[in-house]
């Protein structure tokens, strides 16, 4: 099939409707104005939960969380309680470059979150965030080093934890980074053969997460003047839609252009440590003091002399004692070796999501399957309905529910047994530990966090101006972008095709078909690999 348009998505990670729509009133940002004017804006809905990697997937694959199976940046590992850093390994499904590809379309895709391994495609591939140190990190490999000489400081990303109260140091940096990766997106539009292209910016999600109160008065002028803080966040913003603004003019005014973001952002005042929660409430049961201490202990000695839980797994493999070492070893795990598993009914799994401890699921499992299961996961439910806000007495979070009554799609049994979001509240919860203080805990550096409301703009010769569009999920892109390039749509893909985002003449004709294509993408990591993306996690603030 022939592909009959050129498409470019931009991608800005963590843009937030309401703040682009004011600063594009303001003058702020005249490309992305010149885009909104010739097209459309609107909200496009995050996943639940609203974080990067369950959100980019969406758009890579069409697919909502409980068909693609990823809800937050770790996924379940067997029956154990740990989970693994979730990679491009983890999705089974076929990306939309890749089903474009197939289709005859020569595809360039840059700095998209969760592409590392990479997979082969037609065209080229440089991989995003959670991308190891050291590897080959674009298809084919041949051009890392065309890549390396194209822009020698080129990187992928920025760890805003390693900037802890220097925020002028992360600001500069991230303009470094954003500058090296526009330049290198304008010299691929101009060098290579392209039918669609998509670049991720992730500068703006990382500077939100610890700057936001900068972020939300960068329009501003009497704070801009005031403070050279919020004077330079502001500089990064407007230098980004200048960056933007490059890469419309190499792609070329024929294109049609969609500017996407995987969530919205506003203010956080704290953290919510649920396991913590839990264990005031009953449902997490902790062993002694000394028994978690020691096997802590054990496991940084172990750490220090270069043993990993994974040799002494294989050492019990080989000597016949498998199945008694693989428990002794798992208890090594701090989260899992301080809780009695014996008497814990729920833990709180980040993002958002509460597992039962469910017999023949779990490795200690105790709840039974049927009945018992559901009294816990009701009891859990009028628990977290109950969780009052500590600012004003109410509800503190809006939305409780069942995964079945938020999901459905081939991979709902992966997905944890209760949802929670707190929507417009200055909360998340991102992180499993349980041995804190306080349930609630004020961040030292960190002031933002995700929100559902995503930004889109779609401008181009067969897409309809006007109005805001309405009622768009980030799912919706990926059939909707094939639809664009003159391609079928797998007839597998949660995403709505949308007649109303197109001109009358490009409106109709959508074909859906059958997906045939290639059946083998299993690329796994190895330890060593997904060690490093767990400091990279901890860098961002998700471990």
């Amino acid at each position: 099939m022939a592909v009959s348009r050129k498409v470019v998505i931009l991608g800005i990670d963590g843009g937030d409707f309401a703040y682009y729509r004011r600063w594009i009133a303001r003058g702020l940002m005249p490309n992305l104005a010149r885009l909104a004017q010739r097209g459309r804006m609107g909200v496009l809905q995050s996943t639940y939960p609203p974080v990067t990697a369950p959100a980019w997937i969406s758009l890579m694959t069409g697919e909502q969380p409980g068909t693609h199976g990823v809800v937050g940046f770790a996924a379940p590992s067997g029956s154990e309680y740990a989970r693994k850093v979730v990679n491009s390994s983890s999705i089974e499904s076929p990306l939309l470059w890749e089903i474009a590809g197939e289709q005859g379309a020569d595809c360039l895709v840059v700095n998209v979150p969760l592409t590392y391994p990479v997979r082969p495609l037609q065209g080229i591939l440089v991989s995003g965030m959670l991308t190891p140190e050291g590897v080959d990190f674009t298809y084919p490999p041949e051009y890392q080093p065309e890549l390396r000489l194209l822009q020698p400081d080129y990187r992928i990303d920025l760890a805003w934890q390693d900037y802890r109260f220097r925020g002028h140091d992360l600001v500069s940096d991230q303009k470094a980074v954003t500058k090296a990766r526009a330049e290198l997106c304008v010299k691929m539009l101009q060098s290579k053969p392209w039918d669609f292209f998509m670049v991720v910016f992730t500068g703006t999600d990382r500077l939100q997460h610890c700057l936001h109160r900068h972020v939300a008065k960068l329009d501003d002028d009497g704070m801009v003047r005031s403070d050279d803080l919020t004077a330079a966040v502001r500089d990064y913003f407007v230098g980004l839609d200048v960056h933007i603004g490059d890469i419309v003019r190499a792609a070329g005014e024929d294109a049609h252009f969609l500017v996407v973001s995987d969530h919205g952002f506003g203010p956080l005042e704290k953290s919510i440590y649920f396991n913590k929660w839990l264990v005031d409430e009953g449902l997490v049961v902790l062993n002694p003091p000394s028994s978690g201490s020691s096997l802590r202990v054990w496991k940084k000695v172990m750490n220090a002399i270069g043993i990993r839980r994974a040799t002494l797994t294989a050492l019990g493999r080989r000597i016949g004692l498998s199945g008694m070492v693989e428990r002794r070893v798992q208890k090594l795990n701090p989260f899992v070796g301080g809780i009695d598993w014996s008497r814990t009914k729920v833990y709180y799994y980040p993002t958002n999501g509460f597992f039962v401890n469910l017999a023949g699921r779990e490795m200690f499992g105790v709840v039974r399957p049927g009945e018992e299961y559901e009294a816990v996961r009701s009891d859990l439910i009028e628990r977290l309905e109950a969780m009052r806000d500590p600012r004003n007495g109410e509800r503190l979070i809006p939305v409780v529910e069942r995964r079945e009554d938020l999901f459905a799609g081939r991979n709902l049994e992966r997905l944890p047994d209760v949802f929670i979001e707190f929507l417009d509240r200055p909360y998340d919860a991102f992180v499993q530990d349980y041995e804190v203080p306080e349930t609630f805990m004020s961040h030292e550096w960190g002031d933002g966090t995700h929100r559902r409301n995503g930004l889109y703009i779609g401008a181009g010769p067969v897409l309809r101006a006007g109005d805001e569009v309405e009622d768009l999920e980030i799912f919706d892109i990926a059939p909707n972008v094939l639809h664009l390039l003159g391609l079928s749509i797998p007839e597998h893909m949660d995403g709505r095709f949308r007649a109303d985002l197109f001109t009358e003449a490009a409106g109709g004709g959508a074909v859906f078909e059958r997906y045939e294509g290639r059946s083998e993408r299993r690329y796994g990591i190895s330890r060593e690999e997904e060690e490093d993306l767990e400091e990279k996690l901890r860098g961002l603030g998700y471990l």
